[in-house]
């Protein structure tokens, strides 16, 4: 090879050089800086988006599900105002996110635009200086122009990463979070005979350092005892059916099922004995029979009608032209707060707990249907250890103890005859109902 061909090739070499270097700035600034910008600009508005997102599903969820209530009781316009206001928090985060795309897509575009440019005014230069042919100076030009289409999509894919990355965060923060009780290292087999149990001086802190939600509480649950647990929203009645079901620990006291601690049982097996009916029951969106039998999947009919008879529902299914085939509707929906309680009832009557906690039964009926339904529950429980967790106070006359709370501790317990006239809150409450 001769001098001349040695000094051609760097002369030939140096356009390709310099569109390469272009390009690979131009690449990456786009793929890497103009990512960063964009999720960086997104991902705080991505952070709260999810949390908005739930918080308007939650407030539109409440407007369907009690539209009838809040329409009896007056409170739609405040509802509404609540889902209005959470669907305009959630408009303005999804702005947020946008805009970043947005900004990550626009520079990304221009960034491409730009380095086009600056390879094409290279190559043409290169061409006028007669180191490059107009052939390579197209190869050169469509060569730039396709390389950006591999790193168009990364501002958006930064964006999405981050917005996984902030799901993954919460969703780490709920499988990490500790269990509320725990079950013991050698569990002990439930015990035998009677049901005997029992709260001894019982406290609890929803959480550690903080205030006693419950404190001091003493309660006797024996076979065939009925207990009615009273008081004031916020008084602790809810918190002490929790421990009796084993989702809290106790913070101090005792807590006992057949003289032994309720802890040293495993929770799904102290479920089994323990049974809870809340106050919002849940229903599937599938038949009464599916519902019911939830308690026990391989119940017979006869056990089915049974449950529902004690629970004074069976006349109401067998009138229906489907009869237990009768689909409810998604959380009950097809069916009145009155039905949806006494399915609920005659789920936990199927179970056969040795205990039946019956937590704010009556809430959301009407006052017809309260009575009604309070007179129901004291006959289909009558023998049966029973809590019931109540504000109304009819029919309290039947029960063998009321257990008043105020503030987490025992205020006054007795008889309905002898509480009514005691000059305490259960007289005032009462005496408020009447």
């Amino acid at each position: 090879m001769g001098p001349a061909a040695k000094k051609r090739i760097p002369r030939r070499g140096w356009p390709f050089l310099a569109a390469g270097l272009l390009l690979a700035a131009g690449l990456l600034l786009a793929g890497a800086g103009v990512s960063w910008l964009a999720a960086r600009r997104a991902a705080v508005a991505g952070r709260r988006t999810a949390a908005a997102r739930g918080e308007l599903g939650a407030q539109v969820t409440g407007l369907v599900a009690g539209a009838a209530d809040l329409h009896a009781f007056g409170g739609q316009d405040a509802a509404l105002e609540a889902a209005q206001r959470a669907d305009a928090d959630l408009t303005r985060l999804a702005r947020g996110s946008a805009a970043g795309a947005a900004l990550g897509s626009g520079l990304s575009q221009a960034v491409a635009g730009l380095t086009l440019w600056a390879v094409l005014v290279a190559g043409v230069a290169a061409v006028g200086s007669g180191a490059l042919t107009r052939v390579p100076l197209a190869v050169i030009t469509l060569t730039a122009l396709a390389a950006f289409e591999a790193v168009t999509a990364l501002p958006a894919a930064a964006i999405q990463l981050g917005q996984a990355r902030a799901s993954a965060v919460r969703v780490g923060a709920v499988l990490d979070a500790p269990d509320p009780v725990r079950d013991p290292a050698t569990p002990r087999p439930l015990p035998a005979g009677p049901l005997q149990v029992r709260l001894r001086g019982a406290q609890v802190r929803y959480e550690p350092g903080g205030p006693l939600a419950i404190d001091g509480i003493d309660l006797d649950l024996t076979a065939g005892r009925r207990v009615a647990l009273v008081g004031p929203s916020g008084a602790g009645k809810s918190t002490v059916a929790a421990v009796l079901l084993r989702f809290y620990e106790l913070a101090g006291g005792r807590a006992t099922l057949g003289g032994a601690d309720l802890a040293s049982y495993p929770a799904d097996a102290v479920r089994t004995v323990i049974t809870g009916c809340a106050q919002d029951p849940h229903l599937f969106d599938t038949t009464i029979a599916a519902n019911v039998r939830l308690a026990r999947p391989a119940a017979t009919q006869q056990e089915l009608d049974a449950a529902a008879a004690r629970a004074r529902l069976l006349p109401w299914i067998e009138a229906l032209p489907r009869g237990w085939d009768t689909m409810v509707g998604p959380r009950g929906m097809a069916v009145s707060g009155g039905e949806r309680q006494r399915i609920a009832l005659a789920r936990a009557l199927l179970a056969d707990p040795a205990l039946l906690i019956l937590d704010e039964p009556t809430a959301h009926l009407d006052p017809e249907n309260r009575q009604a339904l309070t007179a129901d529950l004291l006959a289909a429980t009558e023998g049966r250890a029973t809590l019931l967790i109540t504000h109304d106070l009819d029919g309290l006359d039947q029960v063998d103890e009321i257990v008043v709370l105020d503030r987490g501790r025992v205020a006054e317990r007795g008889r309905h005859a002898d509480l009514a006239q005691a000059g305490g809150l259960y007289q005032r409450m009462w005496e408020a109902s009447s």
